[in-house]
């Protein structure tokens, strides 16, 4: 799989020749001298027909451009008030290329004037400011329309705003923090009609003494509100009813400008729409380590994923859902020198799933089948509060604090009828979870002078997750003379850590150096009547010294990032000790053409250790046909992990042409997995190590505007291959998983705004098989769809919504196809809008999918009810 790497990166090298970057500067002025503000400048080669870059001029009149030295180009400049110029200028790598050029005043009338193209977006420095009218046809409702249509951005399935390719790091409403990681909040309720502007900012950091010395690799999303919204309350309230009791009622109400901005969102609602998506309630888990500034110490080297109730996973594979959910953010500027932004979130949501599930247990005596119906009622309370202060004395000073905590609570009772081999069994589980979390740090930054940055870090961290367990059947449990059975499993988990770093800048060097302490201390408790002990108490401690230093450049063509990391463990599990010492490098290369076109190699060695409840000493019940029993891991075991990556990405502003690939191959030598023995009744689990563990995954995107057409073309495909080790009655089973997919869209922004349309189609198959047995299982999804929307006269607005999906596992399949529309009313002038709305009209009654999926010890195939469409009015009156 290395060989994919070297292969990728050959092929992405062999079509650049490039030497380096020079700078193009310069000042655009008027006869008499004066600074003429957004003039547009566009570099071209000789021939002045293939532009490569552009800008426009700021307030002062001033522009840069990079591009290619040692060569002879022509800028363009134009503007609509002056006759358009070209220069021929000469590009060198050691000396300045700054130019001071004088426009004359163009007298004709304006219907005789030329105006170049325009371009998708205009960078300025750092910032690549998108040009909204380009790519919207004024149908867009909110922020998450508009942000699906600019190049390089994108929302993620899971909500999240991507930028060339990442998740950014902050999204910021009028230069201020909002919303926090929930990027869901802003995009679903932010008005389309409510924006000036969205700016991508690279090499984001909001502390000058930080960027100055060290520079960033943050991106984030400037938010700009128009004027006619600032200072006053806006925002809109609606409500919606439909058959059968369907409902939703909404209201987000915002403040924006003066010192700060406030957002207010209130949504319940029956129809399956869901505020806080499963990755929003994942990102939200990972703590307060993710606050500390200007820290990159390895804290939290491989992701630990908290504990999910498994309903969430069913997104809208369920029959019903009610959701209830309010938040408040506030972003506020005290002082000068002192601001506050922090939310407080709360989501209720509540739902009903009916399965079918058809289940093959590996065995090496005989695959065992089972057929199961399954019906579950779910509830899940979620609760966030996080507040985060920023002090600045002066400008070399920083400090920074910020909390968390983190309530949340589920309930499930589950119903479940199996049939195995003729055997009847019905089983009733009640699971019950409280869980909470939370955290505190303190970062302080100084700038000790010009070039030298010192950073102080110290956080604590508390995190505690009770699980109530209650199973009933009509036979007895597990091979015991049980047919009820409770069981309370508690796990703690406490962190705090104190560290330092010093920042020298060497021209264009950064030397790093970076020390610290980090104390954690774990516990498992597990009470149950399936042990001859009733309770277990497990406690581990994993406490370790670490420093690194690393030396990088980020600057010019060629940059590069060297760490070395050394660690020394001190770990304690009862009466034994043990003592280890880590050295953890990681390294990057990197190729910057220009600063929209760069391709980087990385490597990384992370390591970690068993998780508490990987290492029980006791057996415990993790559903009704499952019970691990006691740990084969050792709690100092070793994980390992190597990573090799390669990023490529192109951004063309003037053709608005993007191309992002990237692939990862990860290996270790030692990992935990599962032996399990399938019985007919039931199965057990022990946690062991594996001998391997690889993954191998590869995207690659490209965008293209189609100037001729008016519309945006793009096109995506991944590729992702699994190869773990598994046991099954001791016996090793290569378990290997391939996941192909495809996506293909082209959206339309006509001028006329009667008909535009949002074409495509997704396709994706995944394929998983066991070394041990024949058995595996397949499945494919093929899903079209078009979409198509525009404005009639001035008071009434269309949405119409067609996609169709085909799913096929093995011999069963499921077609499904969604047809909606939206017929919007509204008056000129008018606050008040009305409108109907069919969401999945075809499928009234609750249609069915098919959902496949491959653990270490079974294959299952799942047709699933998923929640019915439904026909509905509703009114909305805007602030």
């Amino acid at each position: 799989m290395l060989n994919r790497l070297v292969l990728l990166l050959s092929c992405m090298l062999s079509s650049q020749v490039v030497l380096g970057q020079a700078k193009i500067q310069g000042l655009i002025t008027d006869l008499e001298n004066k600074p003429i503000a957004r003039a547009s400048i566009v570099l071209k080669k000789q021939d002045k027909h293939s532009p490569i870059a552009y800008t426009i001029t700021g307030l002062d009149g001033q522009f840069e451009l990079t591009a290619e030295p040692d060569r002879t180009y022509t800028l363009e400049i134009n503007h609509i008030s002056f006759l358009k110029k070209e220069v021929e200028v000469h590009v060198s790598q050691n000396k300045e290329n700054r130019y001071q050029i004088t426009l004359n005043q163009d007298d004709r009338k304006l219907d005789e004037v030329t105006v170049i193209a325009k371009a998708a977006a205009i960078q300025r420095g750092d910032t690549i400011s998108y040009n909204l009218d380009l790519f919207t046809t004024g149908n867009e409702q909110k922020l998450k329309d508009v942000i699906a249509r600019l190049p390089g951005l994108e929302i993620n399935d899971n909500g999240k705003i991507i930028a060339h390719g990442k998740v950014i790091n902050d999204l910021l409403v009028n230069g201020k923090k909002m919303f926090g990681d929930n990027h869901q909040m802003a995009t679903e309720n932010i008005n389309a009609e409510m924006l000036a502007g969205i700016d991508l900012l690279n090499n984001f950091e909001d502390f000058a003494g930080i960027k100055e010395v060290e520079g960033s690799d943050k991106k984030a999303l400037n938010i700009k509100i128009k004027e006619e919204y600032l200072g006053r309350i806006s925002g809109n309230v609606e409500a919606f009813l439909a058959h059968e009791r369907r409902y939703k009622t909404h209201g987000n109400l915002f403040r924006f400008g003066g010192n700060g901005n406030i957002s207010s969102i209130i949504d319940l609602n029956n129809t399956g729409e869901q505020a806080l998506s499963l990755r929003n309630f994942i990102d939200m888990s990972r703590g307060i380590k993710q606050d500390l500034r200007n820290n990159d110490a390895s804290l939290s080297d491989m992701q630990r994923l908290p504990s999910i109730p498994d309903f969430l996973v069913r997104d809208n594979d369920v029959a019903t859902k009610q959701s209830e959910f309010a938040s408040f953010d506030v972003a506020y500027q005290i002082l000068d020198n002192l601001s506050i932004n922090g939310f407080s979130i709360l989501n209720i949501s509540r739902s009903e799933e009916f399965i079918r599930s058809e289940k093959i247990f590996l065995n090496p005596a005989g695959d065992i089948t089972a057929v199961e119906h399954q019906q579950a009622d779910n509830a899940f309370l979620f609760n966030q509060t996080k507040l985060n202060i920023d002090y600045k004395a002066n400008a070399n000073n920083l400090v920074n604090y910020s909390l968390l905590f983190d309530p949340n609570s589920a309930r499930r009772t589950r119903s479940i009828h199996s049939q195995i081999q003729q055997d009847t069994t019905l089983f009733h589980e009640k699971n019950r979870r409280f869980n909470y979390q939370f955290g505190h740090q303190l970062s302080y930054i100084t700038r000790i002078s010009s070039n030298k940055l010192l950073s102080f870090n110290a956080f604590q961290e508390v995190a505690v997750r009770d699980l109530q367990y209650e199973l009933d059947g009509n036979r007895s449990l597990f091979n015991s003379s049980l047919t009820l059975l409770f069981q309370e499993k508690m796990i703690r988990e406490r962190e705090s850590g104190v560290f330092a770093k010093y920042t020298h800048k060497i021209h264009q060097h950064i030397l790093r150096l970076n020390t610290g302490y980090i104390n954690q201390h774990n516990s498992l408790f597990i009470d149950n009547e399936i042990n001859q002990m009733r309770n277990s108490l497990l406690d581990v401690s994993m406490n370790y010294w670490f420093s690194d230093a690393s030396i990088m450049k980020k600057t010019g063509f060629w940059q590069y990032r060297f760490k070395g990391e050394f660690r020394r463990y001190h770990a304690r599990r009862d009466l034994d000790r043990q003592q280890l010492n880590q050295f953890l490098p990681s390294a990057q290369l990197k190729l910057a053409f220009n600063d929209l076109h760069s391709i980087a190699i990385t490597y990384k060695k992370d390591i970690d250790f068993p998780q508490v409840e990987n290492i029980n000493d006791v057996a415990y019940v993790s559903d009704f046909r499952n019970i691990v029993t006691p740990s084969q891991l050792f709690y100092m075991e070793q994980f390992v992990q190597h990573t090799y990556a390669l990023n490529y990405a192109r951004f063309n502003l003037y053709s608005g042409t993007v191309l992002f690939a990237n692939a990862s191959l990860t290996r270790s030598n030692n990992f935990h997995t599962r032996n399990t023995r399938n019985f007919v009744d039931y199965n057990e689990t022990e946690d062991v190590l594996s001998p391997a563990y690889t993954t191998f995954n590869s995207n690659i995107s490209f965008e293209q505007r189609i100037n001729t057409l008016r519309s945006k073309f793009k096109l995506s495909g991944g590729y992702v291959n699994t190869e773990n080790y598994n046991y099954i009655s001791g016996l090793e089973n290569r378990f290997r998983t391939n996941i192909y997919t495809l996506r293909g869209t082209l959206n339309s922004t006509f001028e006329n705004p009667l008909f535009n349309f949002d074409a495509g189609v997704f396709a994706s198959r995944q394929a998983t098989v066991n070394s041990l047995s024949n058995a595996a299982n397949r499945i494919e999804r093929w899903a079209p769809l078009l979409n198509m929307h525009g404005r009639i006269g001035e008071i009434w607005r269309y949405f119409i919504n067609n996609s169709y999906e085909q799913f096929n596992a093995g011999d069963t399949k499921r077609n499904y196809y969604d047809l909606g529309g939206k017929l919007l009313y509204q008056k000129t002038g008018s606050r008040l809008r009305y409108w109907t709305e069919g969401t999945n009209v075809l499928n009234i009654r609750n249609p069915e999918m098919i959902r496949v999926s491959a653990q270490q010890n079974r294959l299952s195939t799942d047709i699933i009810r998923r929640i019915a469409g439904y026909v509905g009015l509703g009114v909305s009156m805007e602030l």
